[in-house]
């Protein structure tokens, strides 16, 4: 089940389709022409999950925050990145005010504590606090099924090539652990979106160690 949404995986492009057509019915919303920058790797997921929540909540009484919360966390995403190209200009002002931390005189510190680290995760509000863009969709209080078996040492038992592709900062690409990369450019989350879906594809297509590789699609993509 699509259980978070985070907007950052997502270029503003993509962002902005979602929120076109983040409701209805995935083949009506990848029928309609998209822009090229555009990927259906990103967005089908995305609606594809969002639509299976929708109908869980018509059929089954399903409780999630809805498709509003998924509109508001994207309009919000893109008002803070508008807000960022906007501020770049001004002497002194990171392009990425996330990526740093503030000294009480407001100086920024590149990676300083607190900061998110290899790529944008949160916003800074009108008091200064960090708040998230990725959003839960159901209730805390009702945590996503899982097949009793699945404990929490299991998971963590689990070899590490499961979990989570590697991100690694310093050389700007993403990391399988079949050893297949996809390189993006530096401050650019366009191009590090694009390496997310051509890595989606490997995942997909890969004829080595089957299993694992759509595993790990499905812990990155959720499909």
């Amino acid at each position: 089940m699509y259980t978070d949404f985070d907007p950052v995986k997502l270029s503003l492009e993509e962002n902005q389709f979602v929120l076109d057509h983040v409701g209805e019915p995935p083949v009506v919303a990848m029928g309609v022409p998209r822009p090229v920058q555009v990927t259906e790797a990103a967005v089908r997921p995305v609606l594809e999950g969002i639509y299976e929540l929708l109908e869980r909540e018509k059929h089954e009484g399903l409780k999630w925050v809805g498709v509003e919360a998924v509109k508001s966390a994207i309009r919000t995403y893109l008002e803070q990145s508008a807000k960022w190209e906007k501020n770049k200009s001004r002497r002194g002002a990171p392009r990425f005010p996330s990526m740093y931390s503030f000294d009480g005189r407001g100086k920024a510190h590149w990676r300083g504590i607190g900061s998110d680290s290899e790529f944008v995760r949160t916003y800074f509000d009108a008091t200064g606090n960090r708040v998230p863009f990725a959003i839960s969709l159901l209730p805390a209080r009702e945590a996503a099924w899982k097949p009793e078996w699945i404990t929490k040492e299991s998971v963590e038992a689990l070899p590490k090539i499961t979990q989570s592709l590697v991100v690694n900062d310093d050389l700007h690409r993403i990391e399988c652990f079949c050893g297949h990369t996809e390189v993006f450019r530096e401050d650019s989350r366009s191009s590090y979106n694009a390496a997310r879906a051509r890595m989606s594809k490997h995942l997909r297509k890969s004829t080595d160690r089957i299993d694992d590789h759509r595993e790990l699609h499905t812990n990155e993509f959720g499909s």
